[in-house]
C-alpha cells in the first residue's frame, strides 16, 4: 500500500494541470508557447547558504554548475542531471529541490544544463550539445567520476548519450540513473493502454505528439530518440525507477527486461502504485528511492 502523503499526492495531480496539457494534444502548440512566456525557474534561495550556484550560457543555453560550499567529499560522483519534461518542458523547482537533495546526501557536485527544448530545437542538435558539454565534464572530473542521470525524458536522454559515446568511442560515465524513464518514444506497446487508465499525469497521445516535436529527421525508433532500440552491451551499471501507476512502467520493464537478457549490470527497482517521477516528491517511497539512487552511485549493494 502506498503512503498516505504518497496517496494524497496522486489524487492532487489533476489540479496541476500536466494530464491536460499531454492528453489534449490539439492544445499542445499553444501551451508549450505560454510555457516559453514564462521566466525559467531556478534554485531556491535557501540552497544558497550550503551551495555556490553558478549559471554560465557561453554554450547557447544556461548550464547550472552546484558545488557543496564545504567542498566535495573525497571521492564523490559528479551528477549530469538531465530534467524531465518530454523535451518541451523547462526545468521544474522539484528537480533543482531533489538534484540539491542528492548532493547533500553525497558530498557531490553537480551540473544541471537547462537543455534547448523541442519543438524548436530537435534531437540530434539537443544531443550533440549534450555530448559535448559531457566531454568537458570528463575532461575536468574525470569520466569515472560522473554519473549521468535524469527523469522521463531526461532519463532517456542519458541512456541516449551513453549509447552516443559508445558509438563514438568517448569515455563512459561510471553510472547511469534513469528515474521513470521514457525510453520508447514510439508510445506503440499495446500494454501502456492497460496502464493509462491508471495514470494522473501523462497520457499516450502526448507522449506520441512530443516524441514528433522532438525527433526532428530522425525515425522514432531510431536510439537517439528511443534508446530502448539502441545498443545496451558495453554501458555502465545502471539503475532504473519505475511506478506501476504509469504509462512508463512499460518502457522501465522492457529495458530492463533486455539488461537481464544480455547480463548487463543494472538494478530495476520497481514502487507498486507509484506515479510518474514520484522519486522528487518529498514522500515516504521517493525519499526511499532517492535513497536507493545514492547507494547505488556510491556502488553499495542494495
Amino acid at each position: 500500500m502506498p503512503s498516505i502523503s504518497a496517496t494524497l499526492v496522486n489524487l492532487a495531480l489533476p489540479l496541476l494541470g500536466v494530464r491536460r496539457f499531454f492528453a489534449e494534444t490539439d492544445r499542445l502548440a499553444e501551451r508549450i508557447a505560454d510555457l516559453r512566456r514564462k521566466p525559467s525557474l531556478r534554485p531556491k534561495a535557501k540552497w544558497q547558504r550550503d551551495f555556490t550556484i553558478v549559471e554560465d550560457t557561453s554554450r547557447g543555453f544556461a548550464v547550472v554548475t552546484i558545488t557543496p560550499r564545504a567542498g566535495t567529499k573525497a571521492d564523490a560522483p559528479h551528477l549530469l542531471y538531465l530534467h524531465g519534461g518530454g523535451y518541451v518542458m523547462d526545468v521544474a523547482a522539484l528537480h533543482w529541490d531533489t538534484v540539491l537533495r542528492l548532493c547533500a546526501m553525497l558530498g557531490a557536485s553537480a551540473t544541471v544544463p537547462l537543455y534547448p527544448l523541442a519543438p524548436e530545437h530537435k534531437a540530434q542538435d539537443v544531443l550533440g550539445a549534450m555530448r559535448r558539454l559531457y566531454g568537458e565534464l570528463a575532461e575536468a572530473h574525470g569520466a569515472h567520476r560522473i554519473t549521468v542521470m535524469g527523469d522521463s525524458a531526461g532519463g532517456g536522454m542519458s541512456l541516449a548519450l551513453a549509447q552516443m559515446l559508445k558509438s563514438d568511442g568517448g569515455p563512459m560515465p561510471e553510472r547511469l540513473v534513469l528515474w521513470s524513464p521514457w525510453v520508447d518514444a514510439t508510445a506503440s506497446d499495446p500494454a501502456q493502454r492497460a496502464v493509462e487508465p491508471k495514470d494522473r499525469m501523462l497520457a499516450i497521445a502526448g507522449l506520441e505528439a512530443c516524441g514528433e516535436m522532438y525527433r526532428g529527421d530522425l525515425p522514432l525508433d531510431d536510439y537517439r530518440v528511443s534508446p530502448l532500440f539502441g545498443p545496451l552491451d558495453g554501458l555502465p551499471p545502471m539503475a532504473v525507477f519505475s511506478g506501476t501507476s504509469d504509462i512508463l512502467i512499460v518502457d522501465g520493464r522492457r529495458l530492463a527486461a533486455k539488461l537481464a537478457a544480455i547480463g548487463a549490470a543494472h538494478e530495476y527497482h520497481e514502487y507498486p502504485e507509484m506515479f510518474h517521477v514520484w522519486v522528487l516528491l518529498p514522500v515516504p517511497e521517493g525519499k526511499q528511492a532517492l535513497a536507493q539512487t545514492a547507494a547505488f552511485i556510491r556502488g553499495e549493494t542494495r
